[in-house]
């Protein structure tokens, strides 16, 4: 069986995780393929996926902020209103 019909190893998220993990710590990324028995272009794939999902991440963080943001001035603008109603109500007794 050569190589191109090998057939193709399923990584854990966790094994990923630890070997980006290691990567981030400065370790190389040579030592820590041959340390985990896998190819220098599969950390480097695992990299680039990981720093596209990150920016996903801010950006849904972003628009989470915004929404809550919005909620926040919605929220004190019915505080202030109310603060209003209390004291008409509170005069007129």
């Amino acid at each position: 069986m050569n190589q191109s019909q090998q057939p193709k190893r399923k990584y854990t998220a966790e094994f990923k995780a630890d070997v980006l993990r290691l990567v981030a710590n400065g370790e190389p990324i040579m030592a820590v393929a041959r340390k985990m028995g896998i190819s220098d272009s599969l950390i480097h794939a695992w990299r680039k996926t990981n720093d596209k999902g990150e920016k996903k991440t801010d950006q849904s963080l972003q628009q989470e902020v915004d929404s809550l943001r919005k909620q926040l001035r919605q929220s004190e603008m019915e505080r202030e209103i109310l603060k209003k109603a209390v004291a008409i109500f509170s005069r007129q007794t």
